[in-house]
């Protein structure tokens, strides 16, 4: 399981957890973790969706 450190970073960067990440973006709280424990990488359209509510660029978040 490889953590997605730039996402975590980026959340805890906002003052959020999380839960909070999961509400903005109108996801369930355990995809959120699936995707920060590096379980499960997230389509285009959600990586677009968790970078604008983060306010950063994708590749800021996601490794490709």
């Amino acid at each position: 399981m490889r953590v997605n450190a730039k996402l975590w970073e980026a959340i805890k960067n906002r003052g959020l957890q999380q839960q909070d990440l999961a509400r903005i973006v109108g996801d369930d709280p355990s995809v959120v973790s699936r995707i920060v424990n590096g379980v499960w990488n997230p389509n285009e359209e959600r990586k677009i969706r968790y970078a604008r509510a983060l306010g950063v660029k994708v590749e800021q978040l996601f490794e490709e």
